[in-house]
């Protein structure tokens, strides 16, 4: 009896693994019959051809005992769980080549099995080239091509007159997302720089247009130097002020920087004009506001000393220079300034209240828009400032609120702390902005903004400007960065023509 039963198991035993093996497919050499897409809703879509980086499914027979699968003989992850005697879900490298990179790729499927190998029809290639800018280099005879898809690359070409009109040479990083160019000689008219690589064809409008991103200080006066920057400053010639008035000594630094001394005889603001060997590129925010200090909008200029209306303040523990005074302690400057002169050392974190007087200065609650229903989401509050010695910890808090009571909204400036090395090295006259978004409220009304030793490192912004209670301002310095004691006579900050600006 147990040796009957001892006979049946094992008969079934091998019964089981036939059928095991015959389930895997080793009756019979691997067949691959077709590709298809994982999408339940493109069932029917097969093809021939794929990018890298794709989830596929190969389809066949006999494809049991997976042991490797390449694509273009680059070998390809697959989990087992997806793989079958029909069916395989695996993913093309995004590695894999194609005949943009290697032109001898044989373009095949190899799905290696326990029991043979097969190998499948199989095309890779690359979606078109983009373009997504291009900008100059200092000398202007190169150019870089900003983008995705730079692969295979046949060649590069220029509207310039005549024939010669493909890039002299090019090189391509390793990402395959940006060109450098030598440019070929001649001028070029308005028309597309062309990429043409194996699976496609980029344009993009060229030469391109010539564009002013900033200037160093909105308010400068005449005989001061600004620096202007933007993009593509190539053979720059003139830079033309309000009333038409040229600058003088302009000097191109770089393909994104000029400077130029502010010349005599401005008498109304209006914008700056940039001309170079690609057109005309303006300055986005009016110059030499402070002449007129239109209103709503303009907070103070300070010329006037305890004034009630948008050219004063209300008053302040901060220091005040006159004119002429204030031309010989902070050169270049506007008339009269306020100034942080912080007298005694600042313990870290510890609060407005001792932040080394004196240094908080109060402005007026003033108009800052004629449509306080328009929203805050492109508009800063702007001002020019002067820091006399380096400047590497402490920051200026701006609050929003009333006579000792700043409880509403909070926004801070540290410009050292974006500066090469975390210090700001004294530079003149320079125009500081502070975008409404960044200007947070706590939540808590009963909270003042005075009392708080850090600035909080959450909040929610303003959506319009009737969200604002109400428009009186707080400029003080506080040491709230963690870097120990700043001794007394550190920080001495000049600031003036506080202003609410549509842009940044």
């Amino acid at each position: 009896m147990k040796k009957n039963l001892l006979y049946i198991l094992m008969v079934g035993v091998l019964i089981f693994q036939y059928a095991c093996k015959k389930n895997d497919g080793a009756d019979g050499p691997p067949v691959i019959s077709k590709v298809r897409s994982v999408d339940t809703t493109k069932r029917d879509s097969f093809f021939v051809k794929s990018v890298p980086g794709t989830l596929i499914v190969i389809q066949g027979n006999n494809l049991g005992g997976l042991k490797q699968v390449f694509f273009n003989d680059t070998l390809a992850y697959f989990n087992p769980v997806y793989a079958t005697s029909t069916n395989i879900i695996v993913t093309i490298p995004g590695s894999a080549q194609t005949v943009a990179t290697d032109p001898k790729v044989p373009n095949v499927i190899k799905v290696v099995t326990d029991h043979g190998t097969v190998i499948f029809p199989f095309t890779l290639y690359l979606p078109p080239p983009a373009i997504s800018s291009i900008t100059f280099d200092n000398s202007g005879s190169l150019v870089y091509i900003n983008g995705y898809n730079f692969q295979g690359i046949k060649k590069i070409t220029f509207p310039v007159p005549g024939t010669a009109d493909t890039a002299l040479s090019y090189t391509v990083n390793k990402t395959f997302t940006q060109i450098t160019a030598v440019i070929p000689p001649g001028t070029a008219f308005s028309d597309s720089l062309r990429v043409y690589c194996t699976f496609g064809a980029a344009a993009v409008g060229y030469p391109p247009p010539m564009v002013v991103t900033n200037i160093s200080n909105e308010n400068a006066t005449a005989g001061t130097t600004i620096t202007i920057t933007g993009t593509n400053f190539v053979g720059i010639t003139r830079v033309i002020f309000p009333g038409g008035l040229d600058g003088t000594n302009v000097l191109s630094k770089s393909v994104s920087a000029v400077t130029v001394t502010v010349p005599p005889g401005i008498t109304t603001p209006d914008s700056v004009r940039i001309i170079g060997a690609l057109g005309t590129a303006t300055v986005p925010q009016l110059f030499d506001t402070y002449i007129t200090h239109p209103s709503p909008g303009y907070l103070s200029n300070f010329d006037a000393q305890n004034n009630s209306d948008n050219t004063g303040f209300v008053g302040w523990t901060g220091g005040y220079a006159k004119a002429p005074n204030a031309a010989i302690s902070y050169p270049g400057g506007t008339n009269a300034t306020a100034v942080f002169l912080q007298g005694s050392p600042m313990a870290n974190n510890s609060g407005v209240g001792s932040q080394g007087n004196t240094g908080f200065i109060q402005l007026n609650d003033v108009p800052w828009v004629s449509n306080t229903a328009e929203s805050i989401s492109n508009y800063s509050i702007k001002f020019e400032f002067y820091s006399k010695n380096e400047w590497s910890s402490g920051a200026i808090w701006v609050m929003m609120g009333g006579w000792y009571k700043w409880h509403n909204y909070l926004g801070r400036f540290e410009p050292w702390s974006t500066s090469p090395g975390g210090k700001y090295e004294p530079a003149g006259w320079v125009t500081a902005t502070i975008p409404l978004s960044k200007f947070i409220s706590v939540g808590d009304p009963t909270i003042n903004l005075w009392d708080l030793k850090t600035f909080p490192s959450s909040g929610s912004p303003a959506s319009k400007f009737s969200d604002y209670p109400v428009n009186a301002l707080c400029f003080a310095i506080i040491n709230d960065t963690g870097a120990g004691l700043i001794p007394a006579n550190t920080l001495e900050i000049a600031i003036d023509n506080i202003r609410i600006v549509k842009g940044h």
